[in-house]
């Protein structure tokens, strides 16, 4: 049997008319319904290339600094300077009245740690030019890490008898504690009310050997459930009062700090919330603010409490007494030969200002409680082959100015997310030159849960390419803006807590155009928790129109009423030349219906993105998106062509029948099909072929070596 026939079931049924046909036809190939792709896709997306990093020529200076420098010294390699603050002022003072020398300046850090208590913050004046770049790197084969934690040591048995009675019986002999106070460690934060819809904070955090380790908190896995709403405490100025199942609560009766975290009202909006009073008669919990968003909590909202010194009760947990200055920690293994640090900068690491042709190459950035780096402003920075780590906020941030990037870059173990890029001029549409590619993020959203994704761009031509993004319990991307580019990334293990999500998504915005979704793989995402609404690959939600999703793989990311490919209310999308394996379902939809278009459209807000922010009516959107001239028309109706649909439950779902359909294929194949080769899924050429899908080229997703990729970089 040849490999066509072992693949596949053959001709089972055409479905004439409706785009969909089941094995392969026994007639000749028919003429494609579809136009070419090609003559769709927005002409700022023709390159699938890599992006070119340029070799740095050899720089007319070189200032050496090292962790036992002193700043008096000269800067050369005999005699470093200390601090970055020192080098980047004997810059200054050099290039006054003058220009960088040939090839431009390299600073270059010796391998250790550099204790960083402020923000090192580089300004206009330390900018670098095309051919005399300002260059920050780590010397060959070193690993120059800008710490913002302490270390800490000197634990000691808890021996105060009220300490000890308040612990678990478990633990009891087993949490050390230590006086922070005592050793001048005295900035220990404040715990704020945090999550969607707040105010970003900063917020303190223990590591062991690199590993966060978590508050003390109850459950120590999962969620326990609001059991009965007595005020949902939705308005300002009022209190949500509840109660709970079990007794658990009863011990934390001489706790003053106890907070709880919540998806109180909607399962894909988190937020913590102080405790002012616990009834352990009564069961009820009485929290000390109000939660405004979605008017209050509801009964069965998912919940846990944590920063209780009672609940201790498995290695790791830990617990700061604030008011005392006192840390109580229950270690994994013996504090004494690891390395115990407390994160303390509440600001970010690093700042560019209005910077040009500066480069970030080789560091190492950890222990913040804020971000990591910050460029405002400015052009042609860039960030090349950096570890960002162990923070409380975002990696990266890059907010507005031309041309910056992220290449080679591994950003984990984040409290917010790893890349918040925006830039560009929506009105003009003029691109940013954005670009994020061949970068390792995960485990993030560890803090702060929901809508803080590995990447969130908005604006204009950000291109996200050969990243893989994985480890988080929501989403992997947030796409807002204009013709951004995402293409050859690797998604996976996200989504894998909240609800009504997915792992790449775009929200709310008709204008939102020229965005293309190209040569990704999507596979495993999905939530742990058995939620109403489902998970998606991609996720186009509330009105998002006129998106290309073409040629990627979708793998085992359809979950409940979600398929790989989720549209919510929108029209005018191309899914196309996609790969759907063992999903649910390969697309779904949730449509409006033609009254619900209308009543959105004539929404003030609605009316302030087409008019105001953008006007549709006219160049550059109206020459661009001509499409945008029909907006009012045929909503809900979208463009399925050429996709293979391979062991899926269901090609569509809840397509009311309107969709425009064109030589899809439904099929069941070997279970080979979609196993792993080389770290890819295998989809046999010929396969390929008879479905009549252009070629996907699996063997170029997700990261590749490169000689400015980050040097602790696992490859497998």
């Amino acid at each position: 049997m040849d490999l066509p026939q072992r693949l596949v079931v053959f001709v089972l049924i055409t479905c004439a008319g409706m785009g969909v046909r089941l094995g392969w036809p026994a007639q000749a190939e028919r003429p494609l319904k579809a136009k070419p792709l090609e003559s769709s896709l927005p002409a700022a997306h023709p390159a699938e290339g890599p992006v070119v990093i340029p070799e740095l020529p050899r720089a007319g200076i070189e200032i050496f600094v090292a962790p036992d420098g002193k700043d008096t010294n000269a800067g050369t390699p005999e005699a470093p300077l200390a601090t970055l603050e020192a080098a980047r002022d004997l810059l200054r003072a050099r290039r006054q009245g003058g220009r960088l020398p040939p090839g431009g300046v390299a600073v270059v850090l010796r391998g250790g740690r550099y204790l960083r208590k402020a923000t090192f913050r580089l300004e206009a004046q330390d900018s670098g030019t095309a051919d005399a770049p300002m260059v920050y790197r780590a010397a060959e084969g070193e690993c120059p890490i800008l710490s913002g934690g302490t270390v800490l040591c000197g634990f000691e048995p808890v021996s105060d008898a009220a300490i000890l009675a308040r612990l678990p019986a478990q633990s009891r002999g087993k949490v050390l504690r230590l006086d922070l106070g005592a050793r001048g460690i005295t900035d220990l934060g404040e715990l704020r009310p945090r999550g969607f819809g707040r105010g970003v904070s900063p917020v303190m955090e223990l590591f062991f050997d690199g590993k966060p380790m978590p508050p003390a908190r109850w459950p120590n896995e999962g969620f326990v459930r609001v059991a009965k709403v007595i005020e949902p405490g939705g308005m300002p100025g009022t209190r949500a009062v509840f109660e709970y199942e079990g007794d658990r609560p009863g011990r934390w009766t001489a706790a003053g700090d106890v907070w709880l975290f919540g998806y109180w009202h909607y399962l894909w909006a988190d937020g913590t919330l102080p405790v002012a009073a616990i009834d352990a008669a009564g069961r009820r919990i009485t929290t000390a603010l109000p939660y405004t968003y979605g008017k209050g909590i509801v009964a069965g909202a998912p919940f846990y409490a944590f920063n209780l010194l009672e609940e201790i009760d498995v290695p790791g947990e830990w617990y700061v007494d604030r008011q005392a200055k006192v840390l109580y920690f229950f270690p994994p293994a013996d504090p004494r030969e690891a390395r115990v640090e407390l994160s303390m900068l509440s600001a970010p690491l690093v700042e560019l200002d209005g910077v040009e042709h500066v480069r970030l190459q080789g560091l190492v950035l950890e222990l913040g409680r804020a971000d990591g780096v910050v460029i405002r402003g400015g052009q042609r920075c860039l960030l090349a082959g950096c570890e960002i780590r162990c923070l409380g906020g975002d990696a990266v941030r890059i907010e507005g100015g031309w041309h910056h990037g992220l290449f080679g870059c591994d950003l984990h173990t984040l409290g917010r997310g790893g890349a918040r890029i925006q830039g560009g001029q929506r009105k003009t549409l003029t691109p940013s030159g954005h670009f994020m590619e061949n970068c390792h993020v995960y485990d993030f959203s560890r803090v702060d849960r929901t809508y803080t994704p590995a990447l969130w761009t908005d604006g204009v031509g950000t291109r996200v390419a050969h990243n893989r993004f994985h480890g988080s319990p929501c989403h992997a991307a947030r796409l807002e803006g204009n013709d951004h580019l995402v293409e050859f990334n690797e998604v996976f293990d996200v989504v894998r807590e909240s609800d009504d999500q997915g792992g790449m998504e775009m929200f709310g915005n008709p204008t939102y155009r020229g965005v293309v979704f190209r040569y990704n793989w999507f596979h495993d995402i999905g939530s742990r928790y058995d939620w109403p609404c489902g998970q998606a690959g991609i996720r186009l939600d509330d009105a998002i129109s006129g998106i290309v999703v073409y040629g990627n793989v979708f793998q085992r990311c359809s979950n409940k009423l979600f398929g790989a490919v989720q549209i919510h209310g929108g029209k005018d999308n191309v899914v196309e030349n996609n790969v759907f394996l063992d999903c649910q379902y390969a697309v779904s939809f949730s449509g409006w219906g033609k009254a619900r278009w209308q009543q959105f459209l004539a929404s003030p807000h609605v009316i302030r993105q087409t008019t105001q922010e953008v006007d549709i009516f006219n160049p550059p959107f109206s020459t661009r998106y001509p499409e945008l001239a029909r907006l009012a028309e045929n909503p809900d109706v979208n463009h399925l062509r050429r996709n293979l649909v391979i062991r899926c439950g269901a090609f569509l779902t809840r397509d009311r029948g309107i969709q425009d359909l064109a030589d899809n294929v439904v099929l069941k194949a070997d279970p080979e099909v979609g196993q792993l080769r080389e770290g890819r899924p295998y989809l046999p050429a010929e396969l390929l072929q008879q479905a009549r899908l252009r070629p996907l080229p699996v063997e170029k997703i997700g990261l590749y070596r490169h000689p400015f990729a980050a040097p602790a970089r696992s490859r497998k």
